[in-house]
């Protein structure tokens, strides 16, 4: 396992076996300054995933524009752009429960000024390090830890999949660095919105062949729910686009579905996708069951990596299928299983002339309702019968009616007031005297 690239934001690894190697019995090992004398801190950075043979696998901490098909594991790195070391331990355990040594894989020192023992980190923040000499495939051929040069090169501003030497302005294409280049999209038709017209043992794995160099199929199209008759356990769907000029192996592949959940199918050895062509996998034979209260559906290579995914969909439309078109996924209701997509959703704007029609409806019958209501209490008033409401009454009225109140109770209570004033008199007259 072999540093290929780095800039402190990421690290590129290049698996440089025949076989596929799990990078959870990896890690980094990562100091602060390329000499270990001066280093105040160090952390270990645990990886995962499945790397296949001759292939590559990035450590991440920022967004990146991904050119070919590799694995990435997105860590928090916190790399210094002043100076750092970086090791690949590999974790050996002689037996289970036993003690565990660290093998050192691969190591690279930095430094943002010249120093010995380092590596000069560019100054231009789009450039970063390439590990040199490669061979005629553009790989790392390189097998003691620690040897061989470091190159400044950086995103070509034709193409940013081409590498431009700082040095002597060479490009090297990216897309020679893999097994499988990314997948294209194939063409489709977007109707107008009221156009009705027809329009896995990972370590035992490996990839076919016939597929390496080729582009990586695509998911085009999803059927969760069939409409009327339809039965889920037969009818459902997902669809397979294939790129190529040539036939696609899907041999050792598989299809996941599900975000919590999830379910498997393994393609079987021979089955293949013809060249440019879409086909469709039935749940009768894949018994994958597509969840109607939303889901999503990935492609796995042969080592378990996700090579592609549709878009997450939430409810399920009775009859509608879940397709792409111009990177968007879109309900639609024209089924094309094995062919190009087309979609055809409900006229939106109909629906929102329909829905303010329908309210102003239901406020005329509100307004006609209030006015027959108006109607109805002034004909019972002139009829000398109870109206239908009531006329507020006066504040002065209550006033009134409340002094009315206090005159009778004051009157009632007449005696027992005046004995309360004569008794006040007394104690304040018994307090004079006894002040003076």
């Amino acid at each position: 396992l072999k540093i290929t690239g780095s800039n402190g934001q990421f690290i590129t690894l290049y698996n440089a076996t025949n076989a596929a190697l799990d990078m959870g019995k990896y890690q980094l090992e990562y100091f602060n300054n390329y000499d270990l004398g001066k280093a105040t801190s160090s952390k270990l950075i645990g990886l995962s995933g499945i790397v296949p043979p001759h292939s590559y696998f990035m450590v991440n901490d920022s967004s990146l524009l991904l050119c070919y098909q590799l694995t990435v594991d997105s860590v928090s790195l916190g790399l210094s752009s002043t100076a750092g070391l970086v090791e690949v331990l590999a974790f050996n355990q002689a037996s289970p429960g036993g003690s565990v040594a660290p093998v050192l894989q691969d190591y690279v020192g930095w430094s943002k000024t010249a120093a010995g023992g380092a590596q000069t980190l560019p100054s231009n923040t789009n450039a970063f390090l390439q590990r040199q000499p490669v061979d005629g495939q553009n790989n790392p051929a390189v097998n003691t830890p620690g040897i061989g040069t470091w190159q400044t090169v950086q995103p070509d501003a034709g193409n940013a999949c081409n590498l431009v030497s700082g040095s002597n302005n060479s490009v090297a294409v990216l897309t020679g660095l893999s097994q499988l280049l990314p997948p294209t999209e194939p063409p489709a038709v977007i109707l107008a919105l009221d156009d009705n017209s027809p329009g896995a043992a990972a370590a035992a794995a490996s990839l076919p062949a016939a597929d390496i160099g080729l582009m990586a199929p695509k998911i085009t199209e999803l059927l969760p729910n069939p409409n009327g008759t339809g039965n889920d356990a037969t009818d459902e769907f997902i669809e397979l686009y294939n790129p190529n000029n040539v036939n696609f192996d899907l041999s050792g592949f598989g299809l996941q579905v599900g975000t919590t959940a999830l379910h498997s199918y393994n393609f079987a050895a021979g089955t293949s996708l013809p060249a440019h062509g879409f086909t469709a996998f039935y749940s009768a034979t894949t018994g994958l069951s597509l969840s109607n209260s939303g889901g999503q559906s990935k492609l796995l290579d042969p080592f378990g990596n996700s090579i592609d995914a549709t878009g997450v969909y939430t409810t399920a439309k009775d009859g509608q299928a879940w397709a792409l078109a111009n990177g968007k996924w879109y309900w639609t209701t024209k089924l094309t299983p094995g062919s190009a997509n087309i979609i055809n959703q409900p006229p939106a704007a109909k629906k929102a002339a329909a829905k303010t029609t329908a309210s102003k409806s239901q406020a005329s019958k509100a307004a006609a309702k209030t006015k027959g209501a108006k109607t109805s209490a002034a004909s019972a008033s002139q009829a000398g019968g109870d109206p239908a409401s009531t006329t507020p009454i006066h504040l002065w009225t209550l006033a009134l009616v409340a002094a009315a109140a206090l005159l009778y109770g004051a009157y009632e209570y007449r005696v027992d007031l005046a004995n309360r004033f004569y008794q006040f008199r007394s104690y304040f007259a018994a307090r004079r005297e006894d002040r003076t």
